[in-house]
């Protein structure tokens, strides 16, 4: 027999050409196995990720809402300038948590220069007030502490929520392409060899109904996936990291915490530079008066149109907090998924029939 495997002892009812042909048949059974095995634990991450990413944006979105109703009930004079200023700071942490190379304390920086000069203008009643310009105003609200320490706290909080909440999603997106590669994993020679001799060896000795040993199988998958198992000690690593992350987005580094909060800091930062009208006036007097003043031209971005306040469906009662918790309590049942990789997919195959059935050990049947 010219068979490079399935060699055997007796008559053999395979060709050499039959024996390569099941040999691809083999390392494609192998692929559709193991996609088949991961598909439950791809699934729930990828639906997990969206879900997130989806929540993320309603929070912002939220948090984008009360704080334009907050301008337009309590601080109507501001005008849409100061909605320009509340979107694109949203605009900037919803870039930021996927990814952007933005400083969250110079979107807070931004966000304070562009409201400071429309509240020393229209909150203090300064108007356009001769000889001082907006690009000192822009400079001097912290040299001048305008809105207390406000900005400072607005900038903590969050610096910490967001970027928790970016390496969330950042570990959720790793994940997905742990599981893709796996997914994909091309069977080499002495894997497709191992895998021949242990589904399809039988057939070329005319046993049809032959089963696997199960030691058999256990040695084969281990000769195919030993750069899966590599990767267990680091998945778990990954799914309990995960874990610790989740547990930890909580208080000021809980995005939903925070930003439906939001509103809250920038009112108590609006009071503050009300309250503190007569020492801001006179340190904008002492610090922008002789500065050169530009000529004043209409600028509008584009964030700053008339701006509809779109309605979000939010449940209080299906909190992110929940929904993680949820999510990594399922992902903990897979902890030990490329650990038992083989075991898995030995268990997909027909196991040998109880009551001392013979079972093929890679060259003959036997107990």
């Amino acid at each position: 027999s010219d068979l490079q495997v399935c060699q055997s002892k007796g008559l053999t009812c395979c060709s050499r050409k039959m024996e390569e042909r099941y040999l691809l048949s083999a390392k494609q059974n192998l692929e559709s196995n193991l996609q088949a095995s991961s598909a439950q634990l791809k699934l729930l991450i990828i639906q997990n990720a969206a879900l997130f990413q989806e929540a993320f944006d309603m929070v912002l979105r939220l948090g984008r809402n009360s704080t334009l109703t907050l301008l337009r009930e309590e601080f109507p004079g501001l005008g849409s300038g100061a909605n320009g200023a509340v979107t694109q700071l949203f605009l900037d942490m919803s870039l930021y948590i996927l990814g952007s190379d933005a400083n969250v304390d110079d979107m807070v920086t931004s966000f304070f220069s562009r409201l400071f000069p429309l509240a020393y203008r229209r909150l203090l009643g300064n108007g356009a007030a001769s000889g001082i310009s907006d690009e000192c105003l822009h400079r001097m609200w912290r040299d001048a502490s305008a809105f207390g320490s406000h900005p400072k706290l607005m900038m903590t909080r969050l610096s910490r929520s967001l970027l928790a909440t970016r390496f969330f999603l950042q570990a959720l997106n790793l994940g997905i392409e742990v599981v893709n590669t796996t997914q994909h994993l091309k069977a080499g020679r002495e894997c497709g060899r191992a895998l021949l001799r242990l589904w399809y060896c039988p057939l070329c000795q005319g046993l049809l109904e032959a089963r696997p040993c199960k030691p058999m199988c256990l040695v084969t998958m281990g000769t195919c996936l030993g750069g899966a198992a590599e990767v267990q000690p680091h998945w778990r690593t990954y799914v309990e990291g995960l874990g610790t992350l989740a547990a930890a987005m909580r208080g000021e580094q809980d995005i939903e915490a925070v930003v439906l909060r939001l509103h809250v800091t920038i009112r108590m930062a609006l009071r503050h530079i009300v309250g503190a009208k007569s020492r801001v006036n006179a340190q904008v007097s002492s610090m922008c008066s002789h500065t050169p003043q530009r000529k004043a031209r209409a600028v509008i971005s584009p964030v700053e149109q008339t701006l509809v306040i779109q309605p979000v469906n939010f449940d209080p009662d299906e909190t992110l907090s929940g929904q993680r918790r949820e999510f990594i309590q399922s992902l903990r049942g897979f902890s030990f998924f490329y650990g038992n990789l083989g075991e898995t997919l030995c268990s997909r195959e027909p196991a040998a029939l109880p009551n001392g059935s013979l079972c093929w050990n890679g060259q003959e049947m036997t107990d």
